[in-house]
């Protein structure tokens, strides 16, 4: 069976490692997919801003759809992004991890209701009265 070599559509997921912009205004990432393996992502000058609004580096992944270079079956590079196309990931969720919803009602079981019955409802508006000690502000 021939073995894939040249350029042939591509769509992955990969972490961003890092995004680089060279003087002749064109681009590269650095991919960390999810094998372990890198590999570099070329793209437009033009696309930069699009790019770069879509990743946080270690926050999500993106799914990169686009041409890749192959040889020996193996992608190479990525030569071109299709930006209509390319999306972030995000992780899936941990189901061991608890919700904030699960945080704040496990917080709200330690105290009695009389404690939350004296918290303050200006507490965003008087937030410096309660903490330095300021005059509180009035409607």
């Amino acid at each position: 069976m021939p073995q894939k070599t040249g350029h042939y559509p591509v769509e992955i997921v990969a972490e961003v490692q890092s995004m680089e912009l060279d003087p002749g205004r064109n681009g590269s990432y650095k991919l960390l997919l999810e094998d372990g393996s890198t590999v570099r992502a070329d793209f437009m000058g033009s696309q930069w801003e699009a790019l770069e609004s879509l990743h946080r580096r270690g926050e999500f992944a993106l799914k990169i759809v686009g041409e890749g270079d192959f040889a020996d079956d193996r992608l190479k590079r990525i030569v071109s992004i299709d930006l209509k196309k390319t999306e972030r990931v995000l992780p899936p969720e941990d189901p061991e991890m608890p919700t904030l919803l699960h945080i704040l009602n496990e917080i709200h079981k330690k105290y009695p209701q009389e404690t939350w019955d004296n918290v303050p409802t200006d507490g965003a508006k008087n937030m410096h009265h309660y903490l330095y000690g300021r005059p509180k502000v009035d409607d």
